[in-house]
């Protein structure tokens, strides 16, 4: 009986080593280079209207004011740009917002503008503030503006004109979006 034991012992001990190498295998075959960029928006299927696509937020710095800025995008596309997007932008930092008076979001290639873009809630986290606006652009100018990563978001306050620019990861995000999601437009 022990050696029956001992022989049922090194069998699961194989197989296990053997499913291991397999689960290994299988998980190190995929390339790296095959991202799909899910990490950057998430998509729904809305019936008739096609397909609905949400821009994680991309992360923006202002080394003038030392503030940051989250934007995230969400737009309707089927089989051509008729609609607009809408922009949804956070700045956090020491100072509150409670009004924008323009912004203008620009690159080499387009500039969008927008004035009074609406406020949506202010908010204290721990010792600053979360100051959330929203507006609503033409989707081609926004198309164009993910075709170049080096934006320039101009928010133009009582306070004064701030400038932000893309994060080195945000960077990285807009040319995978470009790729993934705009080429298709």
């Amino acid at each position: 009986m022990a050696a029956s034991a001992h022989k049922l012992y090194k069998y699961s001990a194989v197989l296990s080593l053997m499913a291991l190498f397999l689960c290994y295998g299988c998980m190190s075959v995929r390339p790296a280079s095959a991202k799909s960029g899910k990490k950057y928006f998430e998509t729904f299927y809305v019936g008739a209207e096609g397909t609905q696509y949400f821009i994680k937020p991309l992360s923006l710095d202002s080394d003038e004011s030392g503030e940051e800025l989250l934007v995230d995008v969400t737009f309707r596309y089927k089989d051509e740009v008729r609609d607009s997007a809408i922009v949804n932008f956070s700045v956090i930092g020491r100072e509150i917002y409670k009004a924008i008076e323009s912004l203008r979001i620009m690159n080499d290639g387009v500039s969008i503008s927008d004035t009074h873009p609406e406020l949506i809630f202010n908010e204290r986290k721990n010792d600053e503030f979360v100051s959330r606006f929203a507006t609503k652009l033409p989707l081609g100018k926004v198309k164009e503006l993910f075709e170049n990563d080096e934006w320039q978001f101009q928010l133009y306050t009582d306070k004064g004109t701030i400038t932000f620019e893309p994060t080195g990861k945000a960077s990285k995000a807009i040319n995978v979006l470009n790729e993934k999601v705009f080429v298709i437009m």
